[in-house]
């Protein structure tokens, strides 16, 4: 006859709770590396852009338009505008030649005036696509001015 000890042989409810402790432990320190790199990233998101645009005023010829645009750095960092290109109504891309000459480096809180002039070939432009630089950490952005 087997007796009752042998029959009561088993996983200890010790060594199941150890053994959940040594899963847990290592599952929560790999999380919390996790959340702590991707939190840092979250800082750098910004909910307003920092460069915003607008259009003054709109004068158009047979072969181009002039295009008189305000630039508003809201941010708090330094940003170069290093190109600004012209979206046309059928999709192409246009070049844009800034006419007015203004420093093309926004502080906080600057704004600045450009005139921009586009040879459209009959095609009117829809948008104005700026780039923007990062002074400090020459990260690149787009900004759009809708023109229409």
């Amino acid at each position: 006859m087997v007796s009752k000890k042998l029959l009561r042989r088993g996983v200890s409810e010790l060594v199941i709770i150890l053994a959940l402790i040594a899963i847990i432990i290592p599952t929560i320190m790999a999380v919390q590396g996790w959340l702590s790199r991707n939190v840092g990233g979250l800082e750098r998101v910004n909910t307003i852009p920092p460069i915003t645009g607008y259009v003054i005023s709109r004068t158009s010829s047979e072969n181009s338009e002039v295009i008189t645009i305000g630039v508003k750095n809201q941010g708090r960092e330094r940003y170069n505008l290093t190109e600004f290109r012209a979206v046309l109504t059928d999709g192409a891309i246009a070049t844009v030649n800034e006419r007015s000459g203004t420093t093309r480096i926004l502080g906080p809180g600057e704004e600045r005036i450009y005139v921009l002039s586009v040879s459209s070939a009959k095609l009117k432009v829809k948008s104005i696509v700026i780039t923007a630089e990062e002074v400090s950490s020459k990260r690149i952005f787009e900004i759009s001015i809708n023109i229409e």
